[in-house]
């Protein structure tokens, strides 16, 4: 399947300027849309669902808004996994006299139809009045499927799809990506000058982007599972790789992880690397052998053709706290070439900035886009920076 390019305004974060400005009432960020539109209130939806983020994976964060006579009565959005539901937490936010005779439920992902942790969410509106349900999109899950509509119709309740439904599917990455077989969404995200260098020939690349470009890469820390960059690239920059400069809410730390086949990190103080795990290859460590704590052993060497793949599934093996369903690889250039050519990423985001190096590094330097096989989706100006978005085709 191809991705469609969104509309402007939307990335896979969802709403780019909410990652940038705190959500205040109702409406923390204006409106693209003419007020009381399907496609407005499906916005509405959309930026609601996107309070989930850090806190609903596995689950998909989805946004749910009940309108009556054009006047909004209560919204909700995905709780904690394995908590309640969207639509749930609408409906728990009603008032204790609302009347839904003739009003509209308008939902960014199909209402499950199964049980799992959770009750149906599609239980939940028959025998309500409730006149219409409005869908951005079919769950992809199996379990469900159409499975929640058809259970809609059937009960006599309206049902209408497809309303804004390309800038909700993308908001919904990559849940939307893991469900056609179930996997790890692995994301590549890098800055460039306008030239294609990533750093100086130090190496070093702060800050090739301005703030708010670095606020919505924070905002994107919290909406993946894990955080990757290489051994060269931590030695160089120290990032913290942490979730700190965007909007609310922050609700979570990624997994951060250092990518060490060569062993460059092994004299570093693991005070340096506590809040970090250092995958590097198993001939590299000493003994008795590290393994799970701060430095993880890859079963290859340095010059193994397959060292990406390796790499891939070690991290994707090893236990945490809850499953992995995302990895963003943020760098250096060598180790995004490398999972490049291994054939691993499934998006990406990339940052042309206006900051220029006077030293330019040979090495460091990558194109505009990660080529043939992705959809380009997102076009996006932060000030002078420009943001563009991929996503492979399926």
């Amino acid at each position: 399947m191809q991705w469609k390019p969104l509309r402007p305004g939307f990335g896979l974060a969802g709403r780019i300027d909410r990652t940038l400005v705190d959500r205040v009432g109702v409406n923390g960020v204006e409106s693209l849309f003419r007020a009381g539109t399907d496609d407005y209130w499906m916005e509405q939806a959309l930026i609601e669902s996107m309070n989930s983020v850090g806190i609903s994976a596995p689950n998909p964060g989805v946004g749910c808004v009940i309108v009556k006579n054009g006047r909004e009565l209560a919204r909700g959005h995905t709780q904690a996994w394995k908590q309640a539901h969207a639509e749930r937490m609408a409906f728990h936010a009603l008032p204790q006299d609302a009347d839904l005779e003739g009003a509209e439920v308008f939902v960014t992902l199909e209402p499950c139809s199964h049980t799992g942790f959770q009750p149906p969410c599609s239980d939940l509106f028959p025998g309500r009045g409730i006149a219409r349900i409005v869908v951005a999109t079919v769950d992809p899950d199996p379990r469900v499927s159409g499975e929640g509509l058809r259970r809609l119709a059937t009960s006599g309740v309206r049902v209408e799809t497809g309303v804004l439904e390309p800038e909700v599917r993308a908001s919904l990455f990559p849940f939307t990506k893991t469900r056609g077989p179930k996997k790890t969404v692995w994301v590549a995200k890098w800055a460039r000058m306008p030239s294609g260098h990533l750093a100086d020939v130090d190496g070093n690349s702060k800050w090739i982007t301005n703030a708010k470009s670095r606020a919505y890469t924070h905002w994107l820390r919290q909406k993946y599972d894990a955080v990757v960059v290489g051994a060269r690239t931590f030695l160089v920059d120290r990032p913290a790789l942490t979730v700190r400069d965007c909007a609310l809410p922050r609700q979570r730390q990624p997994e951060r992880v250092v990518f060490d086949p060569r062993g460059e990190l092994l004299s570093l103080p693991e005070s340096e690397l506590e809040c970090f795990r250092v995958l590097v290859c198993n001939d590299l460590l000493p003994e008795p052998r590290r393994d799970g704590t701060v430095f993880v052993g890859m079963d290859a060497t340095p010059e193994s053709p397959d060292l990406g793949l390796v790499f891939k599934s070690t991290l994707e093996s090893m236990n945490f706290e809850k499953p992995l369903q995302s990895v963003m690889v943020e760098g250096g250039a060598r180790l995004l070439r490398t999972l490049f050519e291994s054939g691993v990423f499934d998006a990406a985001h990339t940052f042309t900035g206006a900051q220029k190096f006077d030293r330019l590094s040979a090495r460091e330097w990558l194109e505009s886009g990660p080529g043939a096989g992705f959809s380009p989706c997102t076009h996006h100006v932060f000030d002078e920076d420009v943001l563009q978005e991929w996503v492979k085709e399926d």
